[in-house]
């Protein structure tokens, strides 16, 4: 500013004459471009001042001209400033008409003069002895009979003969001709009826056509599959294959690192086989320099209801949007529901359509057996099971499979097994990717004959040795069920599923009840008394008929997900748009309240233990006792900044607060304000509670879960005072939680899930106390 020219005309004592010729060329062609230049504008900004009222920069230099002023903005430019730093990663969408793709050929398949000279009464009659295939479309090949019709390479068929598949299976009879003719496939077979050979086969020789790959090419063959489990047995199948044909495949999928899925890409592979979300992280890294989809051709989706579910939908057509559209493409699945059939056909052009054995089909090979048993006779009878399975020496090598439909059962159960003498592991979406293929690994390899699972295993699971399969937690759709039931009696061989049923789940009987009828097996009689009651139910509109299939789970949870997001903006920047009409509110809380009694269902149906006799219960506390729910008085310093209306506000909380049960004690009054306060509030003390049951109330692991099934904020707050000590006057009260909510049912529900959870740890606390050892096993004397 010292430095700034002041110009004072009227005071002025310079010689004009003398100053204009010291002015420099290269100053006076400057000065007269700045004369010349536009002023310029400030970026970003939106205002609404007139000329008079722009602000000025006071100490401003010539480099903050264009920044982005934000002081005025509208709320828009915070929500994108915000969406902009957090920004996803994402492909951009390619525009096929500007690309010049390579030719390439898709048809391999020249008819064998033998099947020729077959007619199409012929060919029906040998469908019908394939198991029943049934095929729709237009100039559908006839099914071969042995591998050497396919029209195979000697190396291809020197493989097969090796792996021992003596003759084609239906699919892959009618499969391998139809797509090797380079058409568009819905392949729809029962498990364990050997769809992957059937698009591996085509696949290899579609590949082998074509050119090399160049340096940081993409793959020709892309199969997507639904978990990680499946792509893994899909990428073990292939490899037998890929040594003899001298060809890559990279298996990519979450829970790996990414850092050697990259390098194996960068390498090259003619073969990709991943789940989607991993696929899309894996075409936007590094700008999309790992890899690329120009040279894919051919495209398979395996288990293709599940891919076409809404959660998996998206991703799938994202990924299908940026191959060219002259591609390959073949679906694969034990079941396709018929509303996904109209999804599936965006994907494909023409298709012929083959189904074997009939649609969501167990196959006749597996003894299925439904019980109708209570909660707690389900033990007694899986111990049963297992006894009369491994008691026979033909059973010794044998595997069993027992599923559960939460990732706490299934740990739970694990515990009890053990306890019993059966070494067994448990596999569920809670762990680590590592730790699930080595126990998928471990269990075919018979390292512990007993595996627990979700249904997180229950697609692609392919064990020999699989004779028995027990649905301990029934299955909630009829192609879960069939899913379940065919990791056994796979390939020809023989194996039981059994299906544990509960009175109060008549819902699960009706499609239970329709896989058995469909699959050639009489309905029990208890099971067709839980059918009937179900149906009556829903005549008189008690009940709802359920849906088949996997829809609604996906939408669902990104819907969660994206109001819980917008929500959090709209708090952070103040867009001003929390203000909704009435009706709006009221139906959310309808719905966050049927979200909130699903959620706790399985917690009300619990089995009630009286905490009065539990030990290390506090005295006064009751667990079982009503729950008390407080409504969150408004901060007056937010509604009124007159003082007397402060003072009035002080005293009546200072009344309300005496007037509370429980909360008269020494140190810091109880705070129920937390960091994201809601309508509704309620406290739990835990001070004087076992170790054991404050740490199950208080970690991580349990209170997200909490959060996440009731929508509620947990604080832990206080101090924590060892037994017989009490907190002075102005020190923290003792080590409590607050729970806060937007509505009285929500608090109400948390409250109940974590005095369970403190019942359990007493439990625990309890008995491990019991346990432990009075003394050492030697006196000294």
């Amino acid at each position: 500013m010292d430095d700034a020219p002041v110009e004072e005309p009227d005071k002025m004592e310079v010689d004009v004459q003398e100053e204009e010729e010291e002015v420099d060329p290269l100053d006076a062609f400057m000065s007269e471009l700045a004369e010349s230049a536009p002023p310029k504008k400030m970026v970003g900004a939106k205002f609404s001042r007139t000329k008079q009222q722009q602000p000025e920069a006071l100490f401003g230099d010539e480099h903050d001209v264009g920044m982005t002023a934000v002081g005025d903005g509208d709320a828009d430019d915070f929500l994108a400033i915000a969406n902009k730093a957090k920004k996803k990663k994402d492909i951009p969408a390619v525009n096929h008409q500007k690309v010049e793709y390579e030719a390439f050929r898709k048809k391999f398949y020249t008819e064998p003069s033998d099947l020729a000279q077959m007619s199409d009464e012929e060919a029906a009659s040998l469908r019908l002895e394939l198991d029943g295939i049934k095929v729709r479309g237009v100039d559908v090949p006839k099914p071969v009979q042995k591998w050497s019709q396919c029209g195979l390479g000697v190396q291809t068929l020197d493989v097969i003969d090796k792996l021992g598949y003596e003759k084609t299976t239906s699919i892959q009879a009618q499969a391998i001709p139809a797509i090797m003719s380079g058409r568009d496939v819905i392949g729809v077979a029962k498990t364990g009826s050997g769809k992957t050979i059937a698009f591996l086969i085509p696949m290899f020789r579609h590949i082998k056509d074509q050119r090399p790959l160049d340096n940081m090419e993409g793959p020709v063959g892309l199969i997507m599959t639904p978990t990680r489990e499946l792509a893994t047995q899909i990428h073990k199948d292939c490899k037998p294959f890929l040594k003899a044909l001298n060809l890559r495949a990279v298996c990519a999928y979450g829970g790996a690192p990414i850092k050697d899925q990259i390098a194996d890409l960068k390498r090259g592979a003619e073969i990709v086989v991943c789940t989607p979300g991993r696929m899309i992280d894996l075409l936007a890294a590094n700008a999309g320099r790992v890899t690329n989809l120009r040279r894919v051709t051919y495209v398979v989706l395996d288990e293709a209801d599940r891919m076409f579910d809404m959660g998996f939908e998206p991703q799938v057509m994202k990924i299908m949007g940026n191959i060219r559209p002259d591609r390959q493409t073949v679906l694969f699945s034990a079941t396709f529901p018929r509303n996904m059939e109209a999804l599936a056909r965006k994907t494909l052009t023409k298709p012929i359509e083959i189904v074997v054995g009939g649609k969501s089909v167990v196959a006749p090979e597996i003894t299925q057996i439904v019980e109708v048993r209570n909660d707690d006779q389900k033990f007694v009878r899986l111990l049963e099971l297992l006894g009369n399975l491994y008691s026979s020496d033909e059973n010794e090598d044998a595997r069993s499979l027992i599923f559960v439909d939460r990732q706490e059962a299934a740990d739970t159960l694990l515990r009890e097994l053990m306890r019993k003498g059966y070494p067994c592991m448990s596999i569920h979406g809670g762990k680590d990717q590592i730790d699930r293929d080595s126990t998928i690994e471990d269990f075919k390899a018979g390292i512990f004959p007993v595996l627990i699972a979700t249904s997180v295993a229950a697609r692609g699971l392919d064990v020999k040795q699989l004779k028995l399969v027990v649905n301990y937690d029934a299955p909630n759709h009829l192609e879960d069920y069939v899913h379940r039931a065919g990791r056994t009696g796979r390939a020809g061989n023989t194996g039981t599923a059994v299906t544990f049923l509960t009175e109060d789940q008549e819902r699960y009987s009706v499609d239970i009840a329709k896989a058995l009828k469909q699959s050639g097996q009489k309905v029990p009689e208890p099971v067709q008394k839980l059918v009937d009651a179900f149906l009556e139910k829903v005549k008189a509109g008690k009940e709802k008929a359920s849906a088949s299939g996997f829809g609604g789970k996906g939408l669902e949870r990104l819907d969660q997900e994206r109001d819980a997001a917008r929500m959090r903006e709209r708090r952070t920047y103040k867009t001003g748009e929390e203000g909704e009409d009435d009706e709006e509110k009221e139906e959310k809380n309808e719905q966050a309240e049927e979200r909130f009694n699903k959620a706790i269902s399985s917690v009300q149906s619990a089995a009630a233990t009286t905490s009065a006799s539990l030990p290390g219960v506090p005295k006064g506390i009751d667990l079982d006792g009503k729950i008390t729910v407080h409504k969150t008085e408004k901060d007056p310093n937010s509604t009124s900044k007159n003082p007397l209306d402060k003072v009035g506000s002080a005293v009546a909380d200072i009344h309300a607060r005496l007037s509370r049960a429980g909360v008269m004690r020494s140190g810091v009054p109880i705070d129920n304000r937390g960091p994201d306060a809601g309508a509704f509030h309620a406290t739990l003390e835990i001070n004087d509670f076992p170790q054991k049951a404050r740490w199950a109330v208080t970690n991580r692991t349990n209170v997200a879960k909490i959060l996440e099934a009731t929508g509620t904020s947990i604080t832990t707050k206080g101090s924590f005072y060892a037994t017989g000590k009490e907190p002075g006057p102005g020190e923290n009260p003792k080590l409590y939680i607050l729970v806060e909510g937007e509505t009285e049912l929500a608090v109400t529900n948390a409250m109940r899930e974590l005095m369970r959870l403190l019942k359990e740890g007493t439990i625990a606390a309890a008995d491990s106390d019991a346990r432990a050892p009075v003394g050492g096993r030697y006196n000294v004397v």
